[in-house]
């Protein structure tokens, strides 16, 4: 019993940790929890995108939203959660689909599961959680490295991921480009959005 005790305590306190992230130095909102500010949509649908108790609401299919801001190199940090069946993506500099997708319980991964590249690379592990309960996603990207960790999970480890992933709104993957949040294939909530630009690192920069 006390090993139970011991295990849920663990779990507890991971989950707590997720919740509980603490930007630091260099760390910019990407939402401020008020309204729409610094994004704008886009794509063929009208906007649902809406703000619902300090969260970014996108509760039907809808049109896709995009940070009026450009970003080249940075760390990211945001929280996400889907219905059953939930299809999203957290699209770099506008051109490269990290993909957000219901995948609780897959056994066998494939590209377009969550925490992967869309149509580049399946992730590692499966670590998403069930529907309607939060996700934490920490994305970095330098050049076309990109480490992707989905609930404290590494699923993209400093891979390598040349071209676009489809859905782009940015054909240059090499230069600055806006974080774009799909939008147009479920709804979707996201929340707790931060980012930190990098410096350009040359040799650690990867073509």
């Amino acid at each position: 019993m006390r090993r139970v005790w011991s295990a849920i305590l663990l779990a507890v306190v991971a989950a707590a940790g997720e919740a509980d992230f603490k930007p630091g130095e260099g760390w910019q909102p990407l939402f401020n929890g008020k309204d729409l500010a610094g994004w704008k949509n886009v794509g063929r649908y009208r906007s649902e995108w809406r703000v619902e108790n300090g969260v970014l609401a996108n509760p039907v299919e809808s049109d896709n939203l995009h940070t009026e801001k450009e970003f080249e190199d940075f760390e990211l940090h945001l929280e996400f959660k889907l219905p059953k069946g939930g299809n999203s993506g957290v699209f770099l500099r506008g051109c490269k689909e990290v993909q957000v997708f219901d995948s609780f319980g897959k056994q066998k991964l494939a590209e377009d599961d969550c925490g992967g590249i869309f149509g580049k690379l399946p992730p590692r592990v499966n670590a998403s959680k069930p529907p309607g309960e939060w996700n934490t996603l920490d994305i970095t990207i330098v050049g076309r490295r990109i480490t992707v960790v989905l609930n404290g999970k590494t699923t993209v480890d400093g891979q390598v991921v040349n071209g676009v992933t489809g859905g782009q709104i940015n054909e240059e993957e090499d230069k600055p480009g806006p974080l774009m949040l799909q939008g147009d294939h479920s709804a979707v909530w996201y929340r707790n959005l931060w980012i930190k630009p990098l410096p350009k690192s040359g040799a650690a920069r990867v073509k």
